[in-house]
Parts: C-alpha cells; structure tokens; sequence
C-alpha cells in the first residue's frame, strides 16, 4: 500500500474517531437537543482511494464545517499545521500508532514542536494513574513490560492494580518495582539482582549494568533504591540517575551509597558523613523525592536527604514532626504513617493504631524544606468521620487503617487500606468522608505504603536514554555497544 492511499486511510480514520469523540463530548454536556435527534445522526465515510476521501457531515470537526453534502479533499492541499492540529486531538496511544503511516508523518509527530504543543493543551487535563503493587511474580522480564501496556490505563478512575496473583506467588522469580520518576519505573530481578528501566507507554527498556565489587572481600547488601530523573523545556526525557543505600547492621555517622547515571554509564560509590548517627529503617519502602533529593527513613531522626545532581556531595538530616506518635511509629516501623510528596507540598500524615485514640487522622505540611520546619495541618477524631458506604459507615468507629499514597493531584484525597473491609478507601480531608474506591482481589495482608507506589502516565512519552557503554580492556566498543543493545527493547 503506497504512503499517500494509508495517509487517506488513516486521515479518515482519525477524523471518524475525532468526530465522535465531539459528539460524546456534546452529550455529555448536554449540549444536543432531543428535537435534534435526527439531525444528530451524522454519517462520516472515507473511501479507499489514491487520491481523496469523502466526508459527510453537517458536524464542526476540528475547524471544518461540513454541510449536508458529499465532497472531497486531497490531502496533499491540508497543510501541515492543520494536518497537527487533527492529530493532537487523538488519544496518545493513536498519536504513536500513526507515526507508523509514513515518514513525513513521524517527522511532524517526532519533531520537540508538536510534543510542546500537545503537552500545552494536556496541561489542564486529568491523567490517568495507579498504585502500582511493588511485587511481580513472573519468570521473565518481559512479561513485567507487558503488565504496564497502555491499555490498562484506559480510565481516569482510580484502582489498584495488582501486578501478582497467589499463583504466581508460589514462582521462585520476583520483579519488585522499586521506584517511578517522569513515566519511568525501575524495576529489578531478585537472584540474580539486575536492574532495569523501563517506560511502560512506549514498552522501551534498558537493563543498567552490574556495579563492580568494591574489594574481593566485602560484598555489601545495598537496599532503598530510588530512580531520580530529568526533562527539559521541550518536556523531552534528557537523563535519569539511580541511587541505592548499604544496609549497615549498626548506626554510623556515614551514609554509603551508589549512583549510576544515564550520562556516563557508571556506578560510582560514596560515603557522605552525617551529623549524627544514623540507621536505615529496613523495612522501609523506597525513598521518596522532593525538589530533586531522595529521602530515605532513618529510626529517630525522621529521614536523610540526598540530592544526586548537586556538588560537592552531601546528605542531611530532616526531623519528622515533634507533636506525631513517636512511640507508635518506632514500635511498628513507621506502619501507620505516610510521609510523601504531592503537588510539591512534602506531607505526614498519621494514623491512629488503636480505636480509643482521641485523634484517628492527622497531617503536617513541610512548612520551610530548609529550615525542616513542620506545621500542623488538621487533626480529625473518629466522629468527625462519615461515609457513604452503609458497611464502611457502620466500621468507622473501630475500624483500622493503613495509610497508602496521597492522590497525585488532588491535594484533598489521600488513600488507604481499610484492614477489616479489605478494600481500599479514599479520604477526603475537606468533608471528612470516606469512600470504597477499590476491591483489590487476591491477597492483600501486606498492602501498605511499603508494598506500593504511584504512578502517573506521562503527558508526552520520550525514549528512555541510552546510557554509553564504558571500554573495557581486550573488548572493543562495538561489541560493549552489541551488548547493551541485546538488553534494549524499542
């Protein structure tokens, strides 16, 4: 089929979807009339021929007003920027399928203009996102991929989404999502331990190489992975940088940890002094970030802080808040609180463990990130809660709650896991009512912040950059070149 008779078909093609997603849209918002029916039912064709399509409609679609007759148009008189302005109309799974249809169509679509501008009109719109399950029971890493396909991503609601099944619990290979930054999510083979990156829109991924022992005789235990990374003005994805902690048995005055970037393809290892002893909490999910630094939880100081792009390197210590459940949180690890950024505010949020607390909720907001100064945000009892769900109603007076992520862009809803109902529940900090947003299938014992994560599909995804190889004695650089390419997929 020649470029110019797929550009009909495919033109077509969009412009059918484009008409009716306007013409939802309008019913919608009530905005067709009942006595209009008849004249609402329009009818939209194209035909398969080399040089022009025929359209009939009395419907506006994207600029064109076709009235209540047959013509025909040639698609080599629609300039291009009106040719754009159809296509940016479409969903982004489309927008990437037609950039197959030829090569003066990849242009327009590939070139930083066109992203720009789709990116402008996405600005305002509300994307699609999920708490992701950290653990994956598969046997191959390219079935992790294939969990994260676009399509699962075909509602704005919210859900979580389970990635494991018990069956496959039982399987000895496990995947664990360990981090997400800008539509890109780390991931890593347990036994042996590789690690990878992938962006789950475009199902392009890259597996980092192993960092090189430090000496014969020590093998350190890293944990706390974080993936940290960049974009430009162009909302082009430029580099990505992955940081990882040593697991030391007793508190230091240090922090040891790995960076590899996406730059230079290396690992490099550093041991930055802190001004008090400091332990890891181990059973501590991965770190959170906050204006470009990784926060690690660390047992009586609240979190260590490091930024991986400023120089000269260093960490430092943010307390939590004084007025939180100190004791709750050291004798249960931190279960019962969620401390995460949203919307560039940096929150806690606590939650009672017993019933007869005064207090069931409660949140603190970063009030000055330098200083490490917190401010109270609300404090809620257990009356002052309601819901529209009659069982979840008749369980708010005892029922328990683990705290699990905060919503990305509603600063108002926070989620957590109702224990007793096993379901999950949103929280709306302005009304004070709870609502069953999710009934997750399968086992659901371990679900808390720990065991999840969000993440938000991209407004524009960009290819995962490739990370150079570095030479290696006795081995060329094309052959280190062949070899990191057997471990990308495009």
């Amino acid at each position: 089929m020649s470029s110019h008779r797929t550009e009909h078909i495919v033109l077509g093609d969009a412009l059918h979807l484009q008409f009716h997603q306007t013409q939802k849209q309008m019913k919608d918002n009530n905005q067709v009339n009942n006595d209009d029916d008849d004249r609402q039912n329009h009818v939209m064709s194209y035909s398969r021929k080399r040089n022009q399509s025929q359209v009939t409609s009395s419907q506006t679609v994207v600029g064109f007003v076709f009235f209540a007759h047959t013509f025909t148009y040639d698609l080599s008189n629609i300039p291009d920027s009106l040719l754009l302005e159809i296509i940016s109309r479409l969903p982004l799974k489309s927008i990437f399928t037609f950039k197959c249809v030829c090569k003066h169509w990849q242009t327009l679509i590939s070139q930083p203009s066109f992203s720009r501008f789709y990116f402008s009109r996405m600005l305002t719109a509300s994307l699609p996102f999920r708490i992701l399950y950290r653990y994956i029971y598969v046997s191959k890493f390219k079935e992790v991929v294939d969990r994260f396909r676009p399509e699962i991503y075909n509602s704005s609601k919210f859900s979580v989404l389970f990635l494991s099944s018990f069956e496959e619990q039982q399987q000895s290979d496990q995947f664990k999502v360990l981090g997400v930054s800008n539509g890109l999510i780390l991931c890593c083979l347990l036994g042996p331990l590789i690690y990878y990156v992938c962006d789950p829109v475009t199902r392009q991924w890259v597996a980092l190489p192993r960092a090189r022992d430090k000496s014969p005789n020590t093998h350190p235990i890293f944990f706390g992975e974080g993936l940290v990374s960049k974009v430009n003005e162009d909302n082009v994805l430029t580099s990505y940088t992955v940081v990882r902690v040593e697991l030391l048995i007793s508190r230091v005055t240090y922090l040891s940890l790995e960076t590899f970037s996406s730059e230079t393809g290396k690992w490099v290892d550093y041991k930055l002094p802190c001004a008090n002893p400091i332990a890891l909490m181990k059973r501590g999910a991965g770190p959170i970030t906050f204006n470009g630094a990784l926060h690690w939880f660390v047992y009586d100081h609240g979190m260590v802080a490091f930024d991986p792009h400023k120089d000269p390197k260093s960490c430092r210590l943010i307390q939590f808040p004084d007025d939180r459940q100190v004791e709750n949180e050291n004798k249960h690890d931190g279960l019962y609180r969620l401390c995460d950024a949203c919307q560039g505010k940096l929150r806690f949020f606590e939650v009672a463990r017993d019933s007869c607390s005064f207090y069931c909720f409660s949140m603190w907001e970063m009030k000055d990130y330098e200083k490490g100064e917190w401010c109270s945000a609300f404090k809620v009892t257990r009356s002052d809660l309601s819901s529209s769900d009659p069982e979840l109603n008749s369980w708010l007076v005892k029922a328990a709650f683990f705290p699990l992520s905060f919503h990305p862009f509603n600063l108002d809803i926070v989620y957590m896991r109702c224990v007793d109902l096993a379901c999950v529940v949103s929280y709306s900090i302005q009304n004070k009512r709870l609502d069953v947003v999710s009934r997750p299938i399968g086992v659901v014992n371990d679900l808390t912040w720990r065991v999840v994560v969000p993440f938000v599909i991209p407004r524009w995804p960009t290819p995962v950059p490739i990370p150079p190889v570095p030479k290696k004695a006795g081995r060329s650089k094309a052959a280190h070149r062949r070899r990191f390419r057997s471990h990308t997929q495009y």
